[in-house]
């Protein structure tokens, strides 16, 4: 019988302690993964407390952007300005006030000439002053734009634009710097009560001895063409009211070709400014097939003189406004009403008068046809029309102290940046 040698069972490793090291490097990773999270953590709360002060000190700046801009606007000098040469004049006055002791400005285009190593580097005066605002506090600078011909240094304005820069300091020392070029809008003269420029124009005078049209130092019509004014004197000599049609120094009805300011004369310089006046625009209604009645509210008065725009036709009457009144289709003006401003029909290039009924109309009147029928524009200016064939006693006089810039519209913002 074989006999089976049998050798005792051992283990392949000595597993005494294991449960110790396991138990040893769990703790380490559960360490590991609680300073991790609390780095983390950590990390996560500064990073919201710096976007926080970051934002603070941003929105702060943005504060002092809009407190230089009201300030501007204020300035009465610069509300009161109708020219372009009194606005560049009062300009340059302030940026001289600004310069510090050399005479020049800072340089604008970078931050560190005005803000370097924790302070305030340049000798510049501030526009606005250090004022405390929102936990924080703001100031900011005026210079002059850099658009040729202007430099950013100079005291010399030429074109009403200068540049605003704002420091807004924050809560834990945060620091935002906003930086916007603003312009203050001037309205190129017009040489007339009534303006139509074009080749040709569809003129219908009024059939009321009562009424008439007062150009004073200016025309009474002023037109683009010589068929224009041919159409025009034409139309008044047929119903005996060419005498209605006055000014300072006959004739009255004219072709001011050679004088208007370009902005009156191409649709593309119309439908700029436009374009320009739209979002200042205290009051925007209408769709091109619509019609929109206008009520008092709407048109501004005398002390409060508003930009409206209606897209598409319009009626007003009878009621009383100021400002300016943008109409892109027909505008039909019926019963008694008072207008102090200036009326634009472009687009259709479209004004009626119906009806009987008293009024005045004080600044001026501009009609130019810029679109089509489908609201596209056209590739040169159109035919105006113009009826006031309806009665009563209705007057337009030019008064270029109404042709002037709402409070509300001046300075706009023609560039912005953060720095």
């Amino acid at each position: 019988m074989m006999h089976i040698k049998r050798y005792p069972r051992t283990s392949l490793c000595d597993e005494k302690g294991m449960v110790l090291v396991v138990g040893l490097l769990m703790v380490a990773v559960l360490m590991l993964l609680g300073t991790t999270a609390m780095m983390t953590s950590t990390t996560d709360l500064k990073i919201s407390s710096n976007y926080k002060t970051g934002s603070q000190a941003f929105y702060i700046a943005e504060a002092g952007l809009e407190r230089a801009r009201g300030q501007l606007r204020a300035d009465p000098d610069l509300s009161g300005s109708t020219t372009s040469a009194q606005v560049v004049a009062f300009l340059s006055q302030r940026l001289t006030t600004s310069a510090g002791t050399n005479g020049t400005l800072s340089n604008s285009a970078t931050s560190a000439n005005f803000y370097a190593s924790g302070g305030f580097v340049t000798d510049d005066v501030p526009y606005v002053a250090a004022t405390s605002f929102g936990g924080g506090t703001y100031r900011v600078y005026l210079t002059n734009d850099a658009k040729t011909p202007d430099v950013v240094t100079s005291t010399t304005d030429t074109n009403r634009r200068v540049t605003l820069t704002s420091f807004g300091q924050g809560p834990n020392s945060s620091l935002a710097i906003v930086q916007q070029v603003v312009e203050r809008l001037v309205l190129p003269p017009l040489p007339g009560a009534i303006v139509l420029p074009g080749p040709n124009v569809n003129f219908q005078g009024g059939n009321s001895n009562a009424s008439g049209v007062e150009g004073g130092i200016e025309s009474a019509v002023s037109l683009t063409s010589a068929a224009s004014r041919d159409a025009v004197i034409a139309n008044l000599t047929d119903i005996n009211r060419l005498d209605n049609y006055t000014c300072t120094t006959p004739p009255c009805i004219n072709d001011d070709a050679a004088t208007i300011d370009s902005t009156w004369t191409s649709v593309t310089a119309i439908e700029n400014l436009y374009n320009t006046l739209v979002p200042m625009a205290n009051v925007v209604v209408g769709t091109p097939a619509t019609t929109t009645t206008l009520t008092a509210a709407q048109v501004g008065t005398t002390s409060d003189r508003k930009v409206v725009v209606v897209n598409g036709n319009a009626v007003l009457g009878p009621v009383n406004g100021a400002g300016i009144l943008i109409v892109t289709g027909q505008l039909t003006l019926t019963g008694n009403f008072n207008y102090h401003g200036l009326i634009m029909c472009i687009g259709q290039g479209n004004l009626l008068r119906t009806g009987g009924g008293d009024g005045q109309i004080d600044g001026a009147i501009f009609v130019a046809n810029t679109r089509d029928g489908s609201n596209n524009l056209l590739a040169s200016l159109g035919t105006p029309t113009f009826n006031t064939a309806g009665g009563g006693n209705s007057d337009i006089v030019y008064d270029s102290s109404q042709l002037t810039m709402p409070p509300g519209a001046l300075f706009v913002k023609r560039s912005w940046r953060q720095l």
